[in-house]
């Protein structure tokens, strides 16, 4: 993807007041298919796999008990966990990939040579924000391609950072800091607190 986006790459980059940098891709079919075709394709296969995942764990739900009760390291919770992931990720993945191709695809440029794409390459355009308050669409892409990650991340941390092995972890860590800080503490001030 790397490689396909500086090939369709106009010029170096956008920088737009309040959001910093961002692609400037020359929206052609090579870009559609390159940059957006994978996302896509992806989200396709992890939908499929993801669907078939539910399905099995719904229609043969007893035999997983048995297959989970025999594995030690994979447990109820943490299938349902995984499961309830390939269902975000169906939802998510797929959903935004397609509608970032659609969006796109509708101002498709003619493909032309390598030189006219490249022509003064090292340009980097900058735009005020007042132009997205005409374009209350160009504000909604900036601020999905900036927060999506962060909710995904989110996401994740919420199916596997929130279940009781990790709450016990974390409440063993902070015993341990809190007993790091209290030593340290008393070696500064030179009293017990």
């Amino acid at each position: 993807v790397a490689v396909v986006s500086y090939c369709v790459q106009s010029h170096r980059y956008n920088i737009v007041e309040n959001f910093g940098c961002s692609g400037s891709p020359w929206m052609d079919v090579y870009a559609i298919l390159g940059l957006h075709g994978s996302p896509v394709l992806l989200g396709a296969i992890s939908f499929v796999y993801g669907a078939i995942a539910i399905y099995n764990f719904i229609a043969q739900r007893r035999r997983f008990q048995v297959v989970l009760q025999q594995n030690s390291s994979l447990n109820t919770s943490r299938f349902v966990r995984l499961i309830g992931v390939a269902g975000v990720n169906i939802v998510i993945s797929l959903l935004f990939a397609i509608r970032e191709t659609v969006l796109t695809s509708h101002s498709v440029y003619p493909t032309v040579s390598w030189d006219y794409i490249h022509y003064d390459f090292d340009l980097v355009f900058t735009y005020d924000s007042s132009f997205l308050l005409g374009d209350p669409q160009a504000w909604i892409e900036l601020n999905l391609s900036r927060w999506l990650p962060c909710v995904a991340s989110f996401i994740y941390f919420a199916f596997f950072g929130m279940h009781e092995d990790m709450l016990s972890y974390y409440t063993y860590v902070w015993a341990r800091l809190s007993q790091a800080l209290l030593r340290t503490k008393e070696r500064i001030f030179g009293q017990p607190l």
